[in-house]
């Protein structure tokens, strides 16, 4: 009895010692996007809940956190442009073969101070505001006063689209305002009459006002019939070596309907909705 009392005890303390041993897979690195980390973390806390994997993700803006998929340094790449020739070409010089996901859209609005009294500007105007050559907003009917243009950071995948699209010009107004997410534009214009930013319609909260482009308001239906011009692709970019596993399982939830339905209810549009209309 003593023997057998004996045996169990130490085939416990192995087994005990062996589980302790066993290393816990590396979390999923996910980086990018400003305006889709808040969906990224909900998603992959949804995801991580069922896959018993853990996925971390950082809001650092599109174009570095697609450098750092191709250094190797994260496993995923939320982005809310599609990757630039530049960096395509230095993940081909690396021999890195990068797979590009849309999983979305996003529609991007115009906003001012709830004192301004303009209600909507034609793209090429406000193009001529970042770009200097519309000072003062008495020159679009509004109060004098001058044009105080905000910006996003030079790692923003927003920025870059609204600079190469649809303002056609990478150099902004001298004195612009640069800030790093939606939430920092909104608050910066909330304290300021005369400033105007952009932001994803997504990040939408109180205390700024939506101006109209083209005499168009920014809905799923103008953007639809393409009659309302701002709004981008959405992405997911990983290493094709690595799109297997966990991350091709996520990416597979993310295009699920659970996930689509997931981006819907946070102001974006799911990817077959303007695939159909396309169509």
């Amino acid at each position: 009895m003593k023997k057998i009392l004996s045996l169990v005890i130490s085939t416990t303390v192995m087994l005990m010692a062996v589980s302790g041993c066993t290393k816990k897979e590396k979390p999923i690195l996910m980086s990018g996007s400003a305006t889709l980390g808040p969906l990224m973390k909900q998603m992959a806390e949804s995801f991580s809940q069922s896959a018993n994997r853990e996925l971390l993700v950082t809001e650092i803006g599109s174009l570095k956190g697609l450098s750092l998929l191709i250094s190797g340094k994260n496993d995923i790449a939320d982005s809310s442009v599609k990757m630039p020739s530049g960096l395509a070409w230095e993940a081909q010089k690396k021999g890195i073969v990068t797979k590009e996901i849309l999983i979305g859209y996003d529609i991007i609005i115009p906003i001012v101070h709830p004192s301004n009294p303009i209600g909507n500007l034609y793209l090429g105007r406000m193009a001529d505001m970042y770009t200097g050559l519309i000072k003062d907003w008495k020159e679009e009917g509004g109060k004098p006063g001058p044009i105080l243009v905000v910006d996003r950071n030079d790692d923003s995948g927003t920025r870059l689209i609204m600079s190469e699209q649809f303002f056609e010009s990478q150099k902004v107004v001298e004195g612009s305002v640069k800030k790093n997410c939606d939430s920092e534009v909104i608050s910066f214009i909330t304290q300021h009459p005369g400033a105007i930013g952009y932001i994803s319609k997504s990040s939408l909260a109180p205390g700024v006002k939506v101006i109209n482009i083209n005499a168009r308001s920014a809905t799923i239906e103008n953007v639809e019939t393409k009659i309302y011009p701002l709004y981008r692709e959405l992405y997911l970019y990983v290493n094709d070596k690595s799109y297997t596993g966990t991350v091709k399982s996520f990416i597979e939830f993310v295009l699920s309907k659970k996930g689509q339905d997931m981006m819907q209810q946070k102001g974006f549009i799911p990817v077959a909705r303007l695939n159909k209309a396309d169509r």
